[in-house]
């Protein structure tokens, strides 16, 4: 066996090193691409669309209850905000009804006429703890943006939270709950919309100091089970959620900046909702309100407390907290991963290897890039694959894997044309040392392969000799001999095309032309009608270039070197070739056809 000498190990080796630095180079862009906030943004909309696609989560009798603030109840009762009393009904009633923890998304920052009453209200124990099982809302403001903040009411911090604050997240103002409830427990309802201004996710807890204010339905949880204590364990390192956070047998999915991302299962339409109205009339069933959480809050357009959601630019956002609620009591979640830039690296390094083993075995290049389009749609697959399978829905990054493998696409792409630019310039040297430099680099360009310069035929052969002709062209001048060898090749020439021929070769005084045998159609049934066409195409030709050609050599014949044409036809097979050396070459035509 010849070894290989260093040069050659060296172009040997030259592809694989290429091909290998093609798929580090597209891992490193998918894994920029997971800190781009672009694709972060792309993502969000693609998971957006996924949700609306997906069917809805169907009612269970874990779900929560919905109590409307909605148009009629205000066209009943008055405007909002509605008198202490009213509101105190509102916790007798649904106490009556049986509801276990009453979530209100609205909040009490002022003092008014009632309040009184309404703290003893709130303050009747419901449990061996002596807490409330009401839970008002708070608002803190934490945006820089916002000029004079207010602060109104005072903040209702949580005991014996988790530490759980996001980073350099300075509270800037607040509307509290009044100094007159001073029995209300609350939870925090501050939202950050993404730049899109779809609200995606709720920050599970704020902090101010030593002090800590969980969201909304945590604090309901801690109200459905007093007696439990708050527990932090990890999640799924790869494919989410960083950590979980346990009470009894309710869990919240976090994400690495300790936000719950919002659950989004159905419209706002299709939640149990029972009208304020008609809990404070008495017609409502207790068992609709039996054993449940009931989330308090406003549909009314009039009060404006609407969030951009999956389903709808202006859903309720009482509905967000319906969501949350009974996603930590059903144990339906949607999660992202910790950090997506490991999933993006495995995902584009497994894509990306398998791109390449379909480069090496595949040849045909339709399915090579149709195979390079399934791959590019094979994040997005995955993607809606996570989201569909279980109840545990996996928001898998889409965007960064798919700019990695088609940056590998289209360096492979690059380093094909490459590879063929250079065995195009191989072989055209090569062919240059028999070949003209055009014709070598003609033939390369065309067909760069190792095949020989000879195209086999077979069909019908018109053999034409023009006789005498290099007797008249030594008795005429130089310009007419050529005028006349013109006149003769581009009548031949006329009629082959005429008749779906060509012609193939010019020698001295013969001229050679060519019809190729057609391919046999199904329908034929006698294989020699594809030989009779040819033949008859070559006689057709013949007859009409006879004529034409002897007036053109009547009128340019003397009496010293008379003019004639010779015409035959044959079929066979033939070989059309070039043969010679760099300085002396020459197209041939071989075969039965022409030596007969």
């Amino acid at each position: 066996m010849e070894a290989l000498t260093p040069k050659g190990a060296t172009q040997a080796l030259r592809p694989k090193l290429m091909l290998g630095g093609a798929l580090v180079l597209s891992v490193l862009i998918g894994f920029a691409a997971c800190g781009w906030g672009g694709a972060t943004a792309v993502d969000a909309q693609l998971h957006d669309f996924i949700t609306r696609r997906l069917p809805t989560a169907a009612p269970s009798a874990k779900d929560v209850v919905i109590i409307d603030i909605d148009e009629p109840s205000l066209a009943q009762i008055g405007p909002w905000p509605w008198p202490r009393s009213v509101l105190a009904d509102m916790i007798k009633n649904l106490r009556k009804g049986g509801a276990a923890v009453q979530a209100w998304d609205l909040y009490l920052p002022e003092a008014a006429p009632g309040d009184e009453a309404l703290n003893a209200v709130m303050a009747q124990p419901q449990n061996a703890t002596h807490l409330s099982d009401v839970v008002l809302g708070q608002v803190l403001i934490a945006d820089p943006q916002v000029h004079s903040p207010p602060q109104v009411g005072h903040l209702r911090a949580t005991e014996g939270f988790p530490e759980l604050c996001p980073v350099a997240l300075p509270i800037m103002g607040h509307f509290g709950v009044a100094d007159s409830l001073p029995a209300a427990r609350a939870g925090h309802l501050s939202a950050t919309p993404d730049v899109d201004g779809g609200l995606r996710s709720l920050p599970a807890v704020l902090c101010q100091g030593e002090s800590r204010y969980p969201q909304l339905t945590l604090v309901a949880a801690q109200a459905l089970y007093p007696d439990q204590a708050w527990q932090l364990t990890p999640g799924n390192s790869l494919f989410g959620p960083s950590q979980w956070l346990h009470r009894g047998p309710l869990r919240f999915a976090l994400d690495a900046q300790s936000r719950i991302v919002v659950p989004y299962s159905r419209p706002h339409h299709q939640w149990t909702a029972i009208s304020a109205l008609k809990l404070l009339d008495g017609t409502v069933d207790p068992q609709r309100l039996q054993g449940k959480v009931v989330v308090v809050g406003a549909t009314a357009l009039g009060l404006v407390d609407t969030a951009s959601t999956p389903y709808h630019p202006n859903a309720p956002g009482v509905s967000v907290h319906a969501e949350v609620m009974s996603a930590a009591l059903g144990a339906r979640w949607t999660v992202v991963p910790p950090v997506g830039w490991n999933y993006v690296i495995l995902l584009t390094t497994l894509l990306g290897l398998t791109m390449l083993t379909c480069q090496r075995m595949v040849k045909r290049r339709t399915v090579m890039v149709v195979g390079a389009g399934l791959l590019l749609l094979l994040p997005l697959g995955l993607a809606l694959l996570g989201r569909s399978v279980g109840s545990l829905g996996h928001m898998l990054p889409v965007v960064a894997p798919t700019l990695g493998l088609a940056s590998l696409a289209m360096l492979l792409a690059a380093l094909h044309m490459d590879a063929q630019r250079r065995r195009t310039t191989q072989l055209t040297h090569h062919l240059e040392s028999f070949l003209p430099r055009h014709l070598a680099q003609e033939i390369a360009r065309q067909a760069p392969s190792d095949e020989s310069l000879g195209r086999k035929g077979a069909g019908a052969i018109l053999a034409v000799r023009v006789s005498g002709l290099q007797r008249w062209s030594a008795g005429v001048g130089s310009l007419r001999a050529l005028a006349l060898v013109h006149a003769i090749t581009s009548l031949a020439e006329t009629h082959a095309r005429r008749e779906g021929g060509l012609l193939e070769h010019v020698q001295g005084d013969t001229l050679l032309l060519s019809w190729s045998t057609k391919p046999i159609e199904p329908q034929e049934t006698t294989p020699g009608m594809a030989e009779q066409d040819t033949v008859r195409s070559a006689v057709q030709a013949a007859r009409g270039l006879l004529t034409e050609m002897s007036q053109l050599l009547m009128a340019n014949d003397t009496e010293t070197s008379p003019l004639g044409v010779r015409m035959a036809v044959d079929h066979g097979d033939f070989l059309l070739a070039v043969a010679g050396s760099r300085t002396s070459r020459r197209s041939l035509i071989l075969g039965t056809a022409v030596d007969s």
